[in-house]
């Protein structure tokens, strides 16, 4: 499949939520879910203590271009955040303007990407 110029290894998600620091499950529960009700395709691990490095490698690995980590100082401040894998940034942001955020850097929820492409392709 590699040689035809493919990669077996597509993204299914466009966000990967994940979190340093150890009982962090419901914090990544509670961002996915934020990010959901905005129709955005996001995923979190449900093991219950996951290394961040595997989880930034797991990303890597399957072309997720968003991370969104939580960490036990950031939920007290309700902030997170929001790694671009792609540019290579990384912006602390409050929970509340996290699906702003996202959508400034190019998200687009789920169901509106033929809409995107359409709206793109008229600027052409």
């Amino acid at each position: 499949r590699q040689e035809q110029g493919g990669s077996i290894k597509q993204p299914n998600v466009t966000v990967l939520v994940a979190s340093a620091g150890d009982n962090m499950l419901r914090e990544r529960m509670k961002l996915t879910n934020v990010l959901w009700d905005a129709n955005i395709s996001a995923e979190f691990s449900q093991q219950e203590n996951p290394k961040l490095k595997f989880e930034i490698a797991n990303a890597l690995d399957r072309q997720i271009p968003f991370m969104v980590i939580v960490g036990e100082e950031e939920a007290k401040q309700g902030k997170c955040k929001v790694k671009d894998l792609n540019a290579r940034t990384e912006d602390t942001v409050n929970v509340s303007d996290l699906v702003k955020t996202l959508r400034s850097k190019g998200v687009v929820p789920v169901g509106c990407e033929f809409a995107v492409e359409m709206l793109n392709g008229e600027s052409d």
